[in-house]
């Protein structure tokens, strides 16, 4: 015969669960960009992982990444499947393709892009585009769709 918990039991039981996660996750985290990962996403973008869950002891429920397009460069059109994005202009201008609309992009500018749907960014200008790339649920390279890539 079972016997059932009570409920001081399944407090405790949860405080044990729980508390050791949280103690786990520091109050802050201060990381300097040097000390991101870079790699290329999006289709053409040059990426580093400010802040991320499978790179840093945080989860915020959100990524962060610090995004550069080089000068007269284009990205291949890409979409997240599952997340959406923020990206905030830091410098530069850039033409966004969003969905079936273009968009001059020029810095202090927040472009919110919904979950699904197709994007390109080109930067024909003669300066390097950067923005902060704010993703929630945090980036994940299994759900990003970039055309022409198999």
């Amino acid at each position: 015969m079972m016997r059932s918990i009570s409920l001081l039991e399944s407090f405790v039981v949860v405080v044990l669960l729980i508390v050791p996660a949280f103690a786990k996750t520091p109050e802050y985290l201060v990381k300097h960009l040097n000390r991101s990962p870079e790699g290329v996403y999006g289709g053409g973008f040059i990426v580093r992982e400010v802040i991320h869950p499978k790179n840093d002891p945080v989860n915020p429920g959100f990524s962060t990444a610090y995004v550069i397009l080089k000068p007269h460069s284009k990205t291949k059109p890409h979409r997240l499947l599952e997340s959406s994005q923020v990206y905030f202009v830091i410098k530069g201008r850039a033409i966004l393709h969003v969905a079936s609309k273009s968009i001059a992009v020029t810095p202090n500018t927040a472009i919110y892009i919904a979950p699904g749907v197709w994007q390109w960014a080109e930067n024909p200008y003669d300066n390097d585009f950067v923005f902060l790339c704010i993703v929630s649920p945090p980036w994940s390279k299994n759900e990003e769709v970039v055309k022409g890539k198999h």
